[in-house]
C-alpha cells in the first residue's frame, strides 16, 4: 500500500510541477547602425500596453471577444520595461546614438526629444499578429509634439508560440524602425 501511495504522490507531484516555457522577444544583434551618427539627448518614456500584456502569462484571442491565456507560456520578464528597453536599443543601434535612455532620470538634464508610446494592441487571432499604437514625438527645441498611428499586422504559420513571438517582434521592430525614421 505504502508503494502505491509513494508511487501516486511522485506522479502528481512530477504532474503539476510540469515546466512552464519563457518567452522573449527584441533581439537587437542583427539591426543595422546608421553610417551618420546622431547625437541628439532622446527621452523614451515606459511603453504602456493592454493589460493582458502586463500579466506573465501569454494571450492569444480565440475568438473576437474572448482572450485565451496559453498553456505553460510565459513572458520572462514584465512587457512594458521589457518593451521599453527593446526600442531604446533598437533606436541606439539604429540612429548609431549612444544618447537614448528611459525617462525620467536622475543624471541627465538635457533632452532633445522624448518619445512616448501607447500599445493599444498587440495580439495574436487566426494566425495573424496586430500591433495597434500611438506614439508621439516631442522636440524640446521647438516644444512641437508630433502624434503618429501605427497599425501592422503579420501572419504567420502553424499553431507553435514560438511561431507567434516571432510574428511580436517583426511587428515590434516596425514600429521600432518608424519611430527611428520620424525622430
Amino acid at each position: 500500500m505504502k508503494k502505491i501511495l509513494l508511487t501516486i504522490a511522485i506522479t502528481l507531484l512530477f504532474g503539476a510541477c510540469s515546466s512552464k516555457q519563457l518567452y522573449t522577444l527584441g533581439d537587437t544583434s542583427t539591426i543595422k547602425a546608421s553610417s551618420k551618427q546622431n547625437q541628439e539627448f532622446i527621452a523614451v518614456e515606459k511603453i504602456e500596453l493592454p493589460i493582458y500584456l502586463m500579466d506573465s502569462p501569454i494571450y492569444r484571442k480565440n475568438s473576437k471577444y474572448h482572450l485565451e491565456k496559453i498553456d505553460k507560456a510565459n513572458w520572462i520578464s514584465s512587457m512594458d520595461e521589457h518593451l521599453t528597453h527593446v526600442l531604446i536599443s533598437y533606436l541606439q543601434k539604429s540612429m548609431n546614438n549612444p544618447n537614448i535612455y528611459a525617462y525620467p532620470w536622475s543624471n541627465i538634464e538635457k533632452i532633445d526629444k522624448k518619445v512616448s508610446v501607447t500599445i493599444s494592441s498587440f495580439i495574436s487571432y487566426k494566425n495573424i499578429v496586430t500591433l495597434e499604437a500611438n506614439y508621439q514625438i516631442l522636440d524640446k527645441s521647438t516644444n512641437k509634439t508630433s502624434n503618429y498611428f501605427f497599425n501592422t499586422k503579420e501572419s504567420f504559420q502553424g499553431k507553435s508560440v514560438e511561431y507567434m513571438i516571432e510574428a511580436m517582434e517583426k511587428s515590434y521592430f516596425r514600429l521600432a524602425k518608424e519611430i527611428s525614421n520620424k525622430i
